[in-house]
């Protein structure tokens, strides 16, 4: 696991929180129908998207590099099961908006801090802190919504003047230093010094507004998924315990979004006019949370935990797998995981990790035998998959690794399925392949001058087939394209 990163000046992150309202449940009290009625989600009208605003596909290329700034500047934690468990999560939410197109993508940070944040493109990060601090699923599923709603009404984008001027790389290195800081303090408050950051800086002004709307969607999408809106409240306390026991950290957090008892009880009170869904699956989101502390290294400074009594025994005995498996003592986690299976065979996390004990007790063979009858329960589970591809991989069965990773490719991009896919194209000498996938992996993490050496090269092999190789020609014009318009005014009308 990385080690932790220096955090922002003060100054720095006094910016990042008032600009997004980011504080997990830290929301403007609650507009919605009278008692009883779930309000329908008509988005508010913000303008022509070919007018003042940066265009859809504008933001798009900002937010690929701003998690090429992330990457960089945060540790993420890359685990398959908790991030396909937030990604679950947003899209049921998401589901809820009619029309919206964009790409959500959910990732998680190790950081102690209960905190969440919304860049531009759809990027939604994660504290780990946060997961670790609610008590059931519906609270983490509170603060997802809030800053969803930050995303469907891309309140970042909508904070930059069309005549700026700015190009997108420009544009994306400043979102990225008031959101996330830099590694270097000096550059992060020579950032904030600047003419531009100062105009950015003035135009959050009208954040509060953007609030009061990511209140009004957030609260919404969280009720049509079948979650009640008490939980937005219940998390409200977990802030106020934040505040009373965790010392200045937590007051830092707490500066530029007061959370006073008048404003906790508007929000209990118009809540309680809805008073419909429930609070999540509680076992699987209390299995996700043992996974969580024991990658974090449960580093937290606040846990506002259940009591002992309260807690699923099934969580109780997962954590201790998970704990056996970290500490490499594989047989008594290969235990306790076959006594949860025995019990529930429905869970695909118990799955899950038999197979990752066996895998790092190098037993690709036991590991591919728990895989198998895994993904007939469950298939094309993400996580499972991606775990066969690397049991493949170390049984040297590089092929099979790569004919079943291009299935999932064909509907899942994801940047993990590509790092694994270049391995076992590479492995089994299908350099064609190897270079395409280099190159979208490259593309994804915002590299995309490399993606076209890459492209280019897996052209070069001349190994595919006419129809092949025109979609590669057509892919490598689109980035081409793509590193022009970076270079343009990123706010060009259209």
């Amino acid at each position: 696991m990385r080690g932790s990163r220096s955090r922002p000046p003060m100054q720095l992150r006094s910016i990042f929180l008032f600009l997004l309202a980011v504080i997990a449940g830290s929301v403007s009290p609650f507009h919605h129908a009278g008692a009883g009625e779930v309000t329908p989600l008509n988005l508010p009208d913000i303008g022509d998207a070919g007018g003042n605003l940066i265009t859809p596909e504008q933001e798009r290329l900002i937010g690929r590099e701003f998690m090429r700034s992330v990457r960089r500047s945060l540790n993420i934690l890359g685990d398959p099961a908790v991030t396909a468990y937030l990604q679950n999560l947003g899209e049921r939410l998401i589901s809820q908006v009619d029309g919206y197109e964009q790409r959500v993508t959910f990732f998680l940070v190790n950081d102690p801090s209960i905190n969440a944040f919304a860049g531009p493109g759809g990027y939604i990060g994660v504290h780990t802190g946060l997961i670790l601090s609610a008590r059931t699923e519906g609270e983490l599923v509170s603060v997802l919504a809030h800053e969803l709603a930050h995303a469907v009404q891309r309140h970042l984008v909508r904070s930059f003047e069309a005549g700026q001027r700015m190009e997108i790389t420009t544009i994306a290195a400043m979102i990225a230093a008031i959101l996330i800081g830099s590694q270097n303090p000096q550059v992060g408050e020579a950032v904030l010094n600047s003419t531009i950051a100062g105009s950015i800086q003035r135009q959050l002004s009208y954040s509060r507004l953007h609030e009061q709307e990511a209140d009004r969607v957030g609260i919404t999408m969280m009720t049509r998924a079948g979650f009640n809106p008490r939980q937005m409240v219940s998390f409200f306390e977990t802030l106020q315990s934040a505040n009373r026991y965790a010392g200045l950290r937590a007051l830092e957090l707490l500066q530029t979004h007061p959370l006073t008892l008048s404003r906790i009880a508007d929000a209990r009170n118009r809540a309680e006019q809805i008073n419909t869904g429930s609070k999540g699956d509680d076992l699987t989101f209390q299995l996700i949370k043992s996974r969580v502390k024991v990658l974090s290294g449960d580093n937290i400074y606040l846990q506002r935990q259940k009591t002992a009594d309260e807690i699923p025994l099934a969580a109780t005995q997962y954590r201790q797998a998970l704990s056996w498996l970290s500490e490499k003592h594989y047989d008594k986690a290969r235990n306790t995981i076959r006594q949860l299976l025995e019990k529930d065979r429905q869970r695909v996390l118990y799955h899950l990790t038999a197979a990752e004990i066996e895998l790092a007790a190098d037993k690709p063979q036991a590991a591919h035998r728990v895989l198998t009858p895994a993904l007939d329960l469950f298939p094309n589970n993400l996580p499972l998959t991606e775990m066969l591809a690397e049991t493949l991989l170390k049984e040297g069965k590089a092929t099979e690794a790569s004919a079943l990773l291009e299935q999932q490719l064909r509907y899942r991009p994801e940047r993990r399925l590509y790092a694994l896919h270049f391995q076992a194209t590479k492995t089994a000498r299908r350099y064609a392949d190897a270079y395409q996938s280099l190159a979208e992996l490259n593309y994804i993490d915002g590299n995309t001058v490399q993606a076209i050496t890459y492209l280019q090269q897996a052209i070069e092999q001349d190994s595919k087939s006419q129809y092949e190789q025109l979609a590669m020609q057509a892919r490598l014009a689109a980035w081409k394209k793509e590193i022009q318009t970076t270079r343009t005014d990123g706010s060009k009308k259209h």
